[in-house]
């Protein structure tokens, strides 16, 4: 493997250039969005209403108005709005991008997409905790868990997902069980000969 990549450096090189410009022309609809203002109010009150539901369900007793979720904590109320970026749309283009700047066939790169909803969930369950943690330890602390970990922890999910995808072939999936056999018996007679 070593003296591959000593052999051609050059081409390493290249098609390291070409996925990263790659990368950069698929996150272009975020430079967009970002300049342009734009959100999906039905999107935020899709995850206002999921935090709802989860948050009474673990029994904190939340209210809402409008985008705006409060649960009690020892000393009244604390309350988070449920913004356009708590939906999670950079954490999905970013991955999208990654996907698509690989040079993978295009039916793999669409199983690849089909993790999306795993990232859309890592970013609802990030969400929910916050609340918990809000409602077991006040705002000990907060910051630090926002802003560092769970920002943090949501970038590591992307990448971990990004290089699963990679190492595994979801092909593999759409496979019919009998194919491999079929394909392993017609190998096997034509290697005896």
């Amino acid at each position: 493997m070593r003296k591959k990549w000593l052999a051609h450096p050059d081409a390493k090189f290249i098609r390291l250039l070409k996925f990263f410009i790659k990368f950069n022309l698929f996150a272009i609809p975020l430079y967009v969005i970002l300049y342009e203002g734009w959100t999906l109010p039905a999107l935020q009150r899709a995850v206002a209403d999921f935090t709802m539901y989860a948050l009474t369900a673990l029994g904190l007793d939340p209210s809402i108005n409008d985008l705006v979720i409060s649960i009690p904590v020892r000393n009244g109320d604390w309350a988070a709005v449920i913004n356009w970026d708590c939906t999670g749309w950079k954490s999905l283009l970013a991955y999208f991008a990654l996907v698509m700047a690989t040079d993978y066939p295009n039916k793999r790169k669409a199983l690849g997409l089909l993790l999306l909803p795993a990232i859309f969930a890592v970013n609802l369950l990030r969400i929910i905790f916050m609340f918990v943690y809000v409602h077991v330890f006040d705002l000990a602390n907060y910051q630090l868990v926002h802003a560092v970990i769970w920002s943090w922890g949501l970038i590591l999910t992307i990448l971990a997902l990004w290089l699963v995808w990679m190492r595994w072939d979801f092909r593999k999936l759409l496979q019919k069980p009998g194919r491999k056999k079929k394909e392993a018996g017609r190998k096997g007679p034509r290697a005896r000969k």
